[in-house]
């Protein structure tokens, strides 16, 4: 049976890092127009100058809009900006490496809603985004998702539409309880997806919504690979906000390390036996 693999930071592993954290890096807001006259937004992030080969598209938690501004090539404001796919994406943009955050649909302001985000349409509309984007950095030859906590409905979704779209996608914070706000992934068949996927879970997710047992049972069930981080640092805040375990306080680096690793050499190399 997969198991649960332990994350560790290894020595390269930390090299890597240390690259990305030395290089320039410069932020864009990019838009395509839908046919519908709204747009779907999002915020490119790559080293300065560097032509990335794959792009890992980030969906933030609740209310998964972003309404950001970026001034002189930086993102200096983002509604859902302590996330930690947000906060800590520079951790995992490097040469041949960049993200995108996407923003919900423009006619979703204030929340994005449940059911568009698990719907085929919110899937046509970051298409078309990525497909100006390959259009655009012609480089690119993989693209990834990953979305954390309510961003996890939209990982899921996408993997279900994504043959030929997507390379593969990374639950982060997987909202899996009938106790949570939002119940789309509650017996969520996850083996109607298309592309390869990855859970990522803190072992002491404290967010009554994301227990790690859960996405435990789930990952053994659909035999998708789980990666458990157990380190923490600096945890402050309700139990489901961004700077406690479940939003990965103190483990950034290792979070990015992980979704790179996947990225980069895929999924199969965390089906390992404890």
């Amino acid at each position: 049976m997969r198991r649960a693999l332990l994350a560790t930071c290894f020595f390269w592993s930390l090299a890597c890092i240390a690259i990305a954290g030395d290089a320039e890096q410069v932020d864009s807001l990019v838009s395509a127009r839908l046919d519908n006259g709204f747009e779907q937004r999002g915020v490119l992030t790559t080293v300065k100058g560097d032509l990335p080969s794959a792009l890992v598209l980030l969906f933030a938690g609740d209310p998964a809009v972003l309404k950001a501004e970026v001034v002189d090539s930086k993102l200096v404001k983002a509604r859902v900006g302590n996330d930690p796919l947000v906060r800590a994406r520079n951790l995992l943009v490097r040469p041949g490496l960049g993200t995108v955050l996407i923003d919900c649909r423009s006619d979703q302001q204030e929340q994005c809603g449940e059911s568009y985000i698990m719907s085929k349409d919110r899937f046509e509309d970051v298409r078309k985004l990525t497909s100006q984007l390959r259009r655009e950095i012609p480089s690119v030859k993989k693209v990834w998702v990953a979305g954390h906590s309510l961003g996890t409905l939209a990982s899921a979704s996408f993997a279900r539409y994504g043959d030929g779209v997507f390379d593969g996608a990374i639950h982060v914070s997987t909202i899996l309880s009938s106790k949570a706000s939002y119940k789309s992934l509650v017996g969520f068949d996850f083996s109607v997806a298309r592309v390869p996927q990855l859970f990522i879970h803190h072992r002491n997710d404290p967010c009554p919504g994301t227990p790690f047992f859960l996405v435990e049972s789930a990952a053994a069930r659909y035999k998708i690979p789980l990666v458990a981080i157990s380190e923490a640092s600096g945890t402050r805040g309700g139990a489901c906000q961004p700077f406690s375990e479940h939003g990965f306080a103190g483990a950034e680096q290792i979070l990015m390390q992980t979704i790179s690793d996947a990225v980069e050499r895929g999924v199969d190399q965390f089906n390992r036996k404890n």
